[in-house]
């Protein structure tokens, strides 16, 4: 499997994970719905923050894992097409800045 393969299925995981965000803020008048019919007791908003934690943490290690395989594929003894490598990368950490720029937006 070639850097670029590896890459554009770490990709391909990253916007799945992205666009789950994404279709629970297309429910959003509904879940506005629901949450003024029945109160939201004290105790179930402190079990959503662990929630939100352990969310963050494996979009986090996804990412972290991701980055190392870049990282390898740099490391690699084949460096013969390191113009490739570079543009793919830079690509790639664009992608990463604007889907942790929307991850934050959400959260806020």
């Amino acid at each position: 499997m070639e850097l670029k393969d590896v890459i554009l299925s770490t990709l391909a995981e990253i916007e799945e994970l992205v666009t789950v965000p994404e279709a629970l803020e297309e429910n959003e008048p509904l879940k506005e719905e629901v949450s003024s019919v029945q109160p939201i007791p004290a105790a179930a908003l402190s079990e959503s923050v662990p929630t939100i934690r352990e969310d963050e943490a494996r979009w986090l290690e996804g990412i972290r894992e991701r980055l190392l395989v870049l990282f390898e594929g740099f490391q690699s003894p084949n460096n013969a097409q390191i113009e490739a490598k570079v543009d793919l990368t830079l690509n790639f950490l664009e992608y990463l800045l604007a889907t942790i720029d929307n991850r934050l937006d959400n959260l806020k």
